[in-house]
């Protein structure tokens, strides 16, 4: 009997050798330290090394780090340049190896079995080996096939964007970056909890990519399995949401375009007319409806915008299929349909049409008995009302639309959408069933990325201010550090030439040297002189512990800043409550911050002026 093939073989066995990974994974496949073929803990001028080595035998240079399963990158002299160029970004750090035995075995069969035998936290797991094994199921594994496997990988994720730097730190310093302060680790922290999923959301894709309902819901229950998810999942979570919400856009594209491409109106006066409606009707019913309910009831929490915008898209991009059915007499198939409507999308509306069309549905019943009850007509006065004729034509529905304005348009109470944009393309004087253009991007989209796209700016405005401050107050205390050691030596000049002058006169004659020695101001310049050195000595390092506050405050300053633009992003997509308390008490946390900020380099001039005069 055939052993079971294991998931890490099955996966292989599918993966095409000569598929093309350039267009994507840009922090992966176009890493600058890939390109050269350099570690991360390479300097600037072994960097140079690198790449005077490829210059002058670009056919011979072969680097250890062209050993995956990757290959090696495509080096022109214009990739090579710009790779030298950008190789002391720590985004690309995050992203690449320090150890060329380790980037060797990206996907080997056994270090990924081990890796995967047990779950994995920070405690257990050097950078390195995680990184090559993210690395391997981003590449290799896009369809998410390796459920289990993702599920730990996702986890441990997770687990790094909820430990303090000193944690992260310990776990990434097997990478082997140099050794960098306080601040800078701050920041590099910072930069991995922003970049780290980006290979997880480029394998999402964008407008263009391949839409299968089937694969976004496996997605979502893989994102399901992580434990307390932290923000930057909720930037994938909604991906997969929009990308369901694509699914759906397609979906009814085809019930517009292919199904109802044959009608013409909104008579279906035609059998073939007729046939088109029928089917358009069986296919959202029986096909597309069981699968929508699934997204809105289970999937997409009720309380998110992308679950109340597609409860509106469906009736709205339907509703047309139920006034041709009922204008065709099919009033049971237009009922079902917006019954389904008012249970996804409750409306005034859509309660009034129900009503029309159970009338009509009982009239029509009646007439088809009448020839068999023409006896009991007249003693039935129900029967002898006047009968309910449905709407024929766009014009009278048209003119149903204006007598029903008031609570045709009325806001809905439960959702405080206006269902007026959602029925008034059912109900205009140039109603199309096939639309040649695309529709455009809701202004409301467009607000929140613009919004987004501000407050990414302003922090990296914020960012770009800070560390312009540190790098000048790291050069002023420099500088006054070279003056203090310039001063200092000056002031030992003085002692010893006093000491001379003591040695001199002692030689001479001591009667003279005292008779001198008092008559002179060498004691009290001496004494004036010691009290000075022990005084600018006291500032010193007053001041250096001032600077080293400072600055510790302008990194959690920057923290914080980066935290608040992005609650201020999930606030603005989720519109949830907990982000609005989570972004006030930052922003409460950042005044006080600032205020001791202030305090504190007020304190740190007045020392440096103090130290300044004992230096005059």
């Amino acid at each position: 009997m055939a052993s079971k093939q294991s998931p890490y073989d099955a996966l292989m066995a599918n993966v095409k050798k000569s598929e093309d990974y350039s267009d994507n994974f840009n922090m992966i496949i176009n890493n600058p330290y890939r390109i050269l073929g350099a570690s991360t803990y390479c300097t600037e001028a072994e960097l140079r090394d690198i790449y005077q080595q490829w210059e002058s035998a670009p056919d011979k240079y072969k680097p250890k780090f062209d050993k995956t399963k990757l290959g090696p990158p495509e080096r022109t002299e214009q990739n090579m340049n710009w790779a030298l160029e950008n190789a002391d970004s720590y985004v690309y750090k995050i992203f690449w190896f320090s150890d060329a035995e380790i980037a060797s075995r990206l996907g080997n069969k056994g270090d990924f079995i081990e890796f995967f035998s047990k779950p994995q936290s920070i405690n257990s797991t050097d950078y390195n080996s995680f990184l090559a094994q993210y690395i391997f199921l981003c590449i290799f594994d896009r369809n998410f096939t390796m459920a289990q496997q993702w599920t730990i990988m996702l986890n441990l994720i997770n687990e790094l964007l909820n430990v303090s730097v000193g944690r992260f730190w310990g776990f990434f310093s097997g990478n082997k970056i140099e050794a960098i302060d306080n601040n800078k680790m701050a920041f590099l922290y910072n930069e991995f909890k922003d970049n780290i999923l980006y290979p997880i959301r480029e394998l999402l894709g964008g407008a263009n990519s391949k839409v299968v309902l089937e694969e976004i819901i496996h997605i979502h229950k893989l994102l399901a399995t992580v434990q307390k998810p932290q923000l930057s999942f909720s930037r994938i979570q909604n991906q997969v949401y929009e990308k369901m919400e694509r699914w759906f856009v397609k979906e009814s594209d085809y019930v517009n375009n292919v199904l109802l491409a044959k009608v013409t109106g909104v008579s279906a006066s035609s059998m073939e007319e007729k046939l088109a409606i029928t089917n358009a009707c069986n296919y959202i019913i029986n096909t597309i409806a069981p699968q929508f309910r699934v997204l809105v009831d289970d999937i997409i929490p009720e309380d998110h915008p992308v679950n109340t915008k597609l409860r509106m898209m469906f009736s709205g991009k339907f509703i047309v299929v139920s006034k041709i059915l009922s204008n065709a007499g099919m009033y049971h198939e237009s009922l079902n349909l917006y019954q389904l409507f008012n249970q996804l999308f409750a409306d005034d509306y859509i309660a009034g049409e129900i009503n029309t069309l159970s009338k009509l549905i009982k009239q029509d019943e009646q007439t088809r008995m009448a020839p068999h009850a023409a006896s009991t007509l007249m003693g039935n006065p129900v029967l002898m009302d006047e009968s309910l004729a449905p709407p024929a034509e766009l014009g009278e529905l048209e003119a149903l639309e204006k007598e029903r304005r008031k609570e045709f348009f009325k806001r809905n109470v439960r959702t405080g959408i206006d269902y007026k944009e959602v029925i008034q393309g059912v109900l205009n004087n140039e109603l199309r069933l096939v639309k040649d253009e695309e529709e455009d991007v809701p202004l409301i989209d467009r607000v929140m990325e613009e919004a987004a796209a501000e407050a990414e700016a302003e922090t990296v405005k914020l960012r770009c201010t800070i560390e312009e401050l540190q790098r000048k107050h790291e050069q002023e205390m420099r500088d006054k550090i070279e003056e203090l050691n310039r001063e200092y030596k000056q002031s030992m000049k003085k002692w010893v030439r006093a000491i001379v002058i003591i040695l001199v006169l002692t030689v001479s004659s001591v009667g003279v040297l005292i008779h001198e020695f008092t008559k002179s101001d060498i004691p009290s310049e001496l004494n004036d002189a010691a009290a000075s050195s022990a005084k600018a000595a006291a500032l010193e390092e007053t001041l250096k512990t001032e600077k080293t506050e400072i600055d510790d405050m302008e990194a959690k300053m920057s923290e914080l800043n980066a935290d608040i633009a992005q609650l201020t992003r999930d606030y603005e997509t989720n519109s949830d409550e907990t982000y609005a308390q989570q972004l006030v008490d930052k922003r409460a946390e950042y005044n006080d911050l600032l205020t001791q900020h202030n305090e504190k380099v007020a304190a740190y001039n007045k020392h440096l002026q103090e130290y300044n005069s004992t230096q005059n």
